[in-house]
């Protein structure tokens, strides 16, 4: 049996139904469209695949923005791995909720809050390992479920001129962190819940005919803010591709000591 359509209510702007939860495709590639004379991240591919999220979206979190370094303040080096370096920033302007018909304008939410910026190794020439991990990302993030880690948009480093994704920030960093500072206080309440969050993480990626390839304790971020209490959401998309794009059965794919059991 097929899943039950969401209906989503309607547009207060052209009163057609709404695509998501207060997002109007027709509308709202107006607006973005409307802005595009407005910024430009200095790089013309880079350019086109926002442009293109912003036209192609249905819900808020297929949309990335360009987000100017300066509007991101307080950065701060957390950790790095074999693809490249995390940072903890916070960003002045905060992501995009809805279109305000009143002030013709984005409404935001969680201005100047915490975002991770994540830079790949070698990042100041667009690559497509870069641009892959980013559409992974959207790709397999399912409106009103908060399992696969959001990005809100891209930015490049002025002085080593990485490009770096701008994604929602864990407050208590990777899962591994959490249970080795909190695994006694945790009640098995909140750890069946990890576990639950996680399998549907995956099962969110696998509906989408693709395969992780890097799952590990470090790439499943926990989330302990009033809005996500005991969440926990998938990242590390870098190795994600198809199914059936290669044999992958005599391959091996992760970061060693630990390879994904997919």
């Amino acid at each position: 049996m097929d899943d039950p359509i969401e209906y989503y209510g309607k547009c207060e702007e052209c009163k057609q139904e709404n695509t998501g939860d207060k997002y109007c495709k027709a509308c709202n590639v107006k607006h973005f469209q409307q802005n595009f004379k407005n910024w430009t991240s200095g790089n013309n591919d880079i350019d086109k695949f926002i442009q293109d999220t912003q036209l192609t979206a249905n819900f808020y979190d297929q949309v990335l923005e360009w987000i100017p370094y300066d509007k991101l303040y307080n950065i701060n080096y957390i950790s790095k791995d074999g693809f490249g370096k995390v940072y903890r920033a916070k960003w002045i302007d905060g992501y995009i909720n809805r279109w305000d018909n009143i002030n013709e304008n984005w409404e935001r939410f969680n201005s100047n809050g915490f975002v991770t910026l994540k830079s790949l190794n070698n990042s100041e020439n667009v690559t497509l390992e870069f641009i892959n991990e980013i559409i992974m990302h959207l790709k397999t993030r399912m409106p009103g479920k908060n399992l696969i880690v959001r990005v809100y948009g891209i930015t490049q480093d002025p002085e080593a001129k990485n490009y770096m994704m701008v994604l929602s920030y864990a407050e208590n960093g990777s899962l591994r962190n959490d249970l080795d500072r909190n695994y006694y206080e945790l009640t098995w309440e909140a750890k069946l819940k990890y576990l639950l969050h996680i399998t549907l993480g995956l099962q969110s990626i696998h509906e989408n005919e693709l395969i992780h390839r890097d799952l590990h304790i470090g790439n499943i971020l926990s989330f302990g803010n009033k809005s996500f209490e005991n969440q926990v959401m998938v990242t590390g998309m870098g190795l994600c591709k198809p199914a059936i794009l290669e044999n992958t059965k005599n391959s091996i794919y992760g970061v060693l000591p630990y390879v994904a059991p997919e």
